[in-house]
């Protein structure tokens, strides 16, 4: 290929006259040099990189992350921004969680908590600054990860019977001229966002065969072609299932350059301008320029005549950094005509070794391993580094697929447009991935910027509407009732919780700012403003957050799903077995109880999953009792309560309800034993479950529970909590209560008391779960807040209330909310934008605040001691995250962590990055048998 590639070079020196081509720097490109030198120190480019700990989840894991922010061409960790938005989006391009964090130079980590409830499936975790707004969303982080399942989500994945793929051509340096041969790139992408292989056959318009192409990987592929004054030419596209589609290339100019540039030595890049012979004879002996810059600065310029039609030039390749470099080529009056970005790749990252101190290792043994970095002049460096391990023998997953820090801080950031498989142009690199990285680029487009509007000066325009924030702020209005604005007003905020007070007046518009605000998690703050002259009777309206909106998402989880193998699958049922062992020898057995031959229960919520063991009570034998409750003291004496499990529906632990409820209606009593092991909590339970299903449940009979009097009502339309922000959707929850049940109170909780079932309340608010939960968050209008902001709120701005207090319904939100749970409030201007909020007293509100998101610990156990029978397995995953892995003065960090169970390759990777702004990964494989 490199002898190729210099015999090629050597023929155009041959052919064609270079001399004119010299690097002289001409006034435009000097004005080119300092336009794009101002434009970029008014506009640095910030990237967000998340080390996530492993590809993929299942539901009950945690996304741990780390966020690297850098900015310029240096990739340095950025100082621009102090605040970075990360969250979790799903299928549906809903965000199920948002996380304000706090950068300390360019760093920060965080984790999303996924219930064990969350439905599998494919979501995005995005990550950006207020400042990369600018340059829009297709340059944030965007990362899609799978969650759950055993199998891709077919409806996800599948092609739509019939449908064609969309396929367009790209000519090399933008433009197909007349006269002149140029590699033309086509990409042909699927219904489902993805490459879609064909064939195809270019014809002119008399019919004639010029050109036959087949793509090479992802749908993308090149051919060359030489158009022809008063041709057309179209492509005849043969898809994979035979169907064929005709497509139309782009329209050939009749006079005019075009740029064309090898990429494929090591050593150099090669340059080609050519004009074909209608531009030549017109503009002969004028001037061209050429620019190559990366990461908005210059690292090549050169000058050239129109003295002959072609023209080339050979470039290092050291003279530039790693990452996407553009070509330009532009006229002699400055109009840019051609572009061209091909990939850099130099030895410019940092030299980073993981060294276990055994080559071996058994389940739970403890391993220690060390880091080592050196820069690329192999001199040791200081920097920060995330390193995680997971079992790779339990995820079915395409390496090719993963996100780095080097694919993306080095390519994907710089690129619009989905990049399908980033990593496989970094892994295993040979002639084939190289070549297939340049037709990448030929199809990728590079717009950081326009040409024309930094040749301009146009640097102080609407493109920076986003300023770069360094603290949380809280803005807002006052205004009389009547609506008009109350300028020099005073306005005083208070978080009693953080000791903050603080105090600001109104602009001549009645708006306010409180700025430098360093307060943690979500918190309650009052605002008590007045007039200039003191007067109370002014509203406050807060403004809301201004966040991005969501774009739809390729969809790509073709491989991308944890699997259960099979010594996975063995695993769990080990698991399972043992702790029914378990439950049978250590639990208390109970006396009366009769066992009949009945089919096996399936494993469910109520049994934990299958590993707690139970009983089916014969009631036959208690038939002379009036009610259940009385059945069961009669039939198990040492009964002295548990929760009460109804037709499915959590009655919590009163089992005295059950007395109002006649035997007569019994279909089956289950008695669940305690002792078993919670599967879903990871935790021992303290007490049984009695789960009982009538006979009108199942629809054996249809008798009435005792004493319950059904009387015919008009059939009522169901509640609109289409604007709820539950999770489960709206109205899925232990119970629903309307706005306006709740009015006329003082507090919200006194409106509450006795309503909510299961419920009461503390002095200050805090709902709490009286079946043993303990205390529940409140989650107004989607944001998760304390208990204690409940009365906060105005009872006459609540629309709903859904109280998410039975294991099933909380756990969706994992430990995002207390343990007791949670009231999901949606307030009337959530549910109708129109409404406007009521404020009383006048000039005071409580707000709920979100603060500085509070990352919690990746907890990591210690096996000191030999595995007795009695543990559980440990089927982690993630074995170990660490996001705070700083290397010493002699570039040396080290870790240790313990094993999980499960057996097979785990993968150890280390990502990170060094004062001066060097990249580094190193991936480290090893045993566990």
């Amino acid at each position: 290929m490199k002898i190729k590639t210099l015999l090629l070079a050597l023929l155009f020196t041959l052919l064609f006259n270079v001399s004119s081509f010299g690097q002289n720097d001409s006034t435009l490109l000097s004005r080119a040099r300092q336009s794009l030198s101002e434009h970029f120190k008014e506009h640095p480019v910030e990237k967000v990189y998340l080390h996530l700990d492993k590809p993929a989840y299942i539901p009950g894991d945690t996304i741990w992350f780390k966020a690297y922010t850098v900015v310029g061409e240096a990739h340095q960790l950025s100082a621009l921004s102090g605040i970075l938005y990360c969250e979790l989006i799903n299928a549906k391009d809903s965000i199920l969680f948002r996380r304000v964090l706090k950068l300390t130079s360019g760093i920060s980590i965080g984790e999303f908590p996924l219930a064990r409830r969350f439905p599998p499936g494919q979501y995005h975790v995005r990550a950006y600054t207020n400042w990369m707004r600018n340059a829009g969303a297709e340059y944030f982080y965007n990362q899609a990860i799978s969650i759950g399942g055993t199998q891709p989500d077919a409806a996800q994945l599948s092609k739509i019977s019939g449908s064609k793929p969309d396929v367009q051509f790209f000519p090399e340096g933008g433009e197909l001229v007349n006269g002149i041969r140029s590699r033309v790139a086509v990409k042909s992408v699927g219904n489902n966002g993805l490459g879609e292989d064909v064939k195809g056959l270019v014809k002119d318009n008399d019919g004639n065969e010029i050109a036959f192409f087949e793509t090479r990987h992802l749908g993308m592929g090149v051919f060359a072609i030489t158009p022809q004054e008063g041709k057309t030419y179209k492509a005849t596209i043969t898809c994979a299932d035979s169907s064929t589609l005709t497509v139309d290339l782009p329209q050939a100019k009749s006079e005019g350059f075009t740029l064309a540039v090898n990429n494929s030595d090591a050593d150099s890049v090669y340059i080609k301008v050519a004009a074909n012979e209608q531009l030549f004879r017109a503009q002969q002996n004028s001037s061209f320029y050429l620019l190559g810059q990366s990461a908005g600065k210059v690292y090549y310029m050169a000058t050239g005549k129109l003295v002959t039609p072609v023209f080339t030039a050979q470039v290092a390749r050291k003279r530039f950094p790693s990452g996407v470099v553009q070509f330009t080529l532009f006229s002699q009056n400055g109009e840019p005509l051609q572009e061209r970005i091909i990939f850099v790749r130099n030895d410019d990252t940092l030299k980073m070794e993981v060294a276990p101190k055994e080559q071996k290792y058994s389940a739970r043994q403890k391993v220690n391993l060390a880091l080592s970095t050196l820069n690329p002049d192999k001199q040791v460096v200081q920097g920060s580094f995330s390193v995680s391990v997971y079992n790779e023998s339990l995820l079915n997953l395409n390496e090719n697929k993963e996100s780095t820090i080097l694919n993306n801080l080095l390519l994907t950031s710089d690129l619009k447009g989905y990049i399908e498989q980033p990593n496989y142009y970094f892994i295993n690199t040979d002639d084939k991935k190289w070549m297939d990285l340049d037709i990448l680029m030929l199809t990728q487009g590079y717009r950081r910027f326009e040409w024309k509007q930094v040749l301009n000066n146009n640097n102080n325009t609407a493109s920076k509407i986003y300023s770069p924030e360094n603290s949380l702020e809280l803005s807002g209005a006052l205004k009389t009732p009547s609506g008009k604005t109350v300028p020099n007003g005073k306005i005083i905020l208070v978080a009693p919780k953080q000791g903050l007070l603080t105090d600001t007046v109104t602009d001549v518009n009645g708006n306010f700012k409180f700025t430098n605000l360093n307060i943690p998690d979500t918190a309650k703050i009052i605002l008590r403003a007045r007039k200039e002259n003191n007067g109370s009777n002014v509203t406050i309206y807060v403004k809301q957050g201004d966040y991005p909106p969501i774009f739809k998402s390729k969809q790509d989880l073709a491989d991308d799903r944890i699997k259960l193998t099979p010594e996975m699958i063995k695993n769990i049922e080990d698991y399972r077995h043992k702790l029914k062992e378990d439950s049978l020898k250590n639990g208390i057995p109970l006396s009366g109880v009769t066992i009949k031959a009945k089919k096996e229960h399936k494993p469910d919520q109520f049994n934990n999953y299958g590993t707690a063991f139970e009983r089916s009570l014969d009631m036959n034998r208690a038939r002379d009792y009036a009610n259940i409750f009385e059945a069961i003291r009669y039939l198990v004496p040492s009964f002295r309560g548990g929760k009460v499990i109804l037709n499915g529906l959590d009655l919590g632990s009163d089992s005295y309800i059950l007395a109002n409820y006649s035997i007569n209606v019994l279909e089956e009593v289950r008695l669940v034993d305690p002792f078993g092991y919670d599967v879903e909590h990871h935790m021992h339970n303290t007490q049984g479950s009695i789960v009982i299903t009538t006979k009108e449940y199942v629809g054996t009979d249809t008798t009435v529970l005792k004493g319950v009097t059904i009387k015919a009502k008009k059939e009522h339309k169901e509640p609109d909590l289409s604007s709820s922000a539950n999770l489960h959707g709206g109205g899925n929850a232990d119970q629903v209560i309307m706005g306006d049940k709740v009015s006329g109170c003082v507090t919200l909780s006194d409106c509450l008391q006795g309503k909510v079932f299961g419920v009461s309340f503390r002095y200050d608010g805090t709902p709490i779960n009286m079946r043993g939960g303990g205390p529940m968050s409140v989650i107004l209008n989607g944001l998760v807040l304390d208990g204690s902001n409940l009365n906060s709120l105005n009872a006459n701005d609540i629309y709903s209330i859904e109280v998410l207090r039975s294991a099933e319904t909380r756990s969706i939100y994992g430990s995002s909310i207390q343990k007791g749970g949670a009231l999901i409030i949606t307030t009337k201007s959530a549910a109708d934008p129109n409404y406007v909020t009521s404020v009383t007293p006048a000039g005071l509100i409580t707000y709920p605040f979100q603060g500085y998101y509070k990352a919690k610990s990746f907890y990591t156990p210690k096996y000191n001691h030999p595995k007795t029978d009695s543990e559980p397995f440990d089927l982690r995953t993630t074995i170990y995250w660490n996001p705070n892995i700083i290397t010493d003065k002699e570039g040396k960090a080290s870790f240790d962590y313990y094993n999980g169970d499960t057996k097979g390759t785990y993968k150890v990777v280390v990502e990170g990055i060094d004062d001066n702004g060097a990249l580094g990964r190193a991936v480290f494989r090893y045993k566990v048998e």
